[in-house]
């Protein structure tokens, strides 16, 4: 039988072996960049010296080298302004949730019923604005949506169970793509069963997503963030593993852990940093003290973009 593994399983198994997450090779990659760089400035003015000196004309490989240096500073200035501005939250990175209503301003409940179902996969797709996902509901799904008419339609919620009693449930934004600088305000509080084994994958564009799924009986977790806060709650009481994929974009984020569980949390990140609260290095991936030790483990991988990552153990 051949084997088909989910991109979940793969990005994870590319990052354990990717040394990219190491600090110390991190660290020893970047001063070996730094000395060819200053070896290269060094020959680079050089040339130029002995050009101006002798009137001869400058070599390509100089011209070349004034080049990718010129278009190297460029793209660090642009970097460095880029991750400013995610940091600070400011200019075009002032994403901030909108409390604009162009239109009407609608409130619509919405819930979902089991269908027979004894397990559930859940797809969430917001591109703007505010997303509270909880536990807590008795059915698979029970909604409230909040959001301006002018902006956005009425979302898309879409549930169905297989042959083999999985609910499949889709919510999904829908736009009106009226031409505006900023789109008006939306809303989302989901709560999803806590009973009902469960493969969630969200995915967040811009704003602020706060996710506490402590409670939930999750099988696999995928999430995804554009811009904006996220806010990851897995503290709490966990009856069994978990492996969870964190893709982050531009800002913070933070994500609060378990505990009395075994946490392993593998991570790369871009243009930001990375705070290990109560997580020590082991050389491979950030550890709490009870990993390999507990009977359930919290595998994590976290890929960073711009911003901070935040690990935090609950108390």
């Amino acid at each position: 039988m051949k084997t088909i593994h989910s991109s979940t399983d793969i990005e994870s198994r590319w990052l354990s072996r990717s040394k990219l997450r190491d600090p110390q090779f991190v660290r020893v990659v970047r001063i070996l960049s730094w000395v060819v760089t200053l070896f290269f400035i060094a020959a680079l003015i050089g040339a130029i010296y002995q050009a101006l000196v002798n009137d001869n004309p400058l070599p390509i490989w100089a011209w070349l080298g004034l080049v990718a240096l010129l278009a190297a500073a460029i793209g660090m200035i642009v970097a460095l302004i880029v991750y400013q501005g995610a940091a600070r939250r400011v200019g075009p990175f002032a994403v901030r949730p909108s409390s604009r209503v162009a239109g009407e301003l609608k409130s619509e409940a919405r819930r979902v019923e089991a269908g027979g179902a004894s397990s559930l996969r859940a797809d969430i797709h917001m591109m703007a604005g505010v997303l509270r996902l909880v536990g807590g509901a008795k059915d698979p799904m029970e909604a409230s949506f909040t959001y301006d008419d002018a902006d956005w339609k009425t979302p898309l919620v879409a549930y169905s169970v297989d042959a083999a009693g999985r609910g499949d449930l889709v919510v999904e934004q829908r736009a009106t793509h009226r031409p505006a600088m900023r789109q008006g305000r939306c809303e989302w509080v989901i709560r999803l069963n806590q009973d009902l084994p469960t493969q969630l994958n969200v995915k967040f564009g811009a704003g602020k997503a706060d996710l506490t799924l402590a409670g939930l009986t999750l099988d696999r977790l995928r999430v995804e963030s554009g811009v904006g806060e996220l806010a990851l709650d897995l503290s709490g009481e966990w009856g069994r593993s978990l492996q969870a994929f964190i893709k982050a974009g531009i800002g913070d984020t933070v994500l609060r852990l378990p505990q009395h569980a075994g946490v392993r949390v593998q991570s790369t990140v871009g243009l930001g940093s990375v705070h290990p609260h109560g997580l020590t290095w082991n050389g491979g991936a950030y550890t709490n003290a009870l990993y390999g030790q507990a009977a359930v483990t919290l595998d994590i991988t976290v890929e960073g973009g711009m911003g901070k990552l935040k690990l935090e153990q609950a108390g």
